[in-house]
């Protein structure tokens, strides 16, 4: 990866992390407790490819386990090659609401109310490209 995507990635990172915690730090107090994430956590999105289309999936975050703020799980979803899964890691933040999630080609960053999630994914490979959406936890 260059140094000038790096340093791009890190500014957009930092710019996401402080816009969801000044959000979480407005809308609610904070928890000494992380948000409990672990489920099946599904929604569905569009995303723009680099070729100028527009690509609509289903999104799958299973957090299988949880241990204090630390999170593993992995994501579903399907592309234009098909089903596709890959793990993660991941923690929730300072105040208990909100989160990053990391995976091979990017991250998830986001919040968590209960058994909504609104999250942002930022792909940094060859295929870049970011999307955003609400995700809702199945039923246990």
């Amino acid at each position: 990866m260059s140094r000038r995507l790096r340093t791009a990635l890190a500014a957009v990172f930092a710019i996401v992390t402080v816009s969801l915690g000044v959000s979480a730090c407005a809308s609610s107090p904070a928890s000494s407790e992380p948000a409990n994430l672990v489920g099946t956590w599904t929604g569905s999105y569009s995303y723009p490819l680099l070729d100028g289309t527009v690509f609509e999936a289903e999104q799958t975050i299973v957090v299988e386990r949880q241990e204090g703020a630390n999170v593993w799980g992995y994501q579903e979803w399907a592309n234009e090659q098909g089903p596709q899964r890959t793990e993660f890691i991941g923690q929730v933040g300072v105040g208990g609401n909100t989160f990053v999630l990391t995976e091979e080609a990017g991250f998830f960053s986001g919040f968590v109310d209960g058994d909504s999630m609104a999250v942002r994914f930022i792909r940094i490979d060859e295929k870049h490209t970011t999307f955003e959406l609400e995700l809702t936890r199945s039923p246990s």
